[in-house]
């Protein structure tokens, strides 16, 4: 499986990722809401969104910038057919914490791949 994130892999329209706050299923980590739901389709898609007051421009995409590398650690453990929305709401955390808390959302939520 690929590392990249193509743009199949992202969730990109606006109507999208609001119909996934008003739908989805949430759960709830250190710094970290995980909004996922079933696309019926064999890929996985995925978004990142960070929450009011992080700060300028240059701290938010940090913020994004080291959720979007933490989840392509991890897609190759995800069961396919979902979208997922990472909700950052705690900042400053660094790439091992953010991979350990979305890795512990992941596996709650039940969305692990059978290995």
């Amino acid at each position: 499986m690929r590392r990249s994130l193509s743009r199949k892999d992202r969730l990109r329209r606006n109507s999208e990722i609001r119909e996934l706050f008003s739908s989805a299923a949430r759960i709830e980590g250190r710094g970290v809401k995980l909004l996922y739901r079933s696309n019926g389709s064999r890929e996985n898609r995925f978004a990142v969104v960070v929450a009011r007051g992080c700060g300028g421009a240059v701290r938010r995409n940090r913020e994004k910038r080291i959720t979007r590398e933490a989840y392509r650690s991890l897609k190759e453990t995800i069961s396919s057919g979902n979208d997922l929305l990472f909700l950052i709401v705690r900042f400053g955390a660094t790439f091992t914490d953010r991979c350990a808390s979305m890795r512990q959302l992941v596996g709650r939520a039940g969305l692990r791949a059978a290995e």
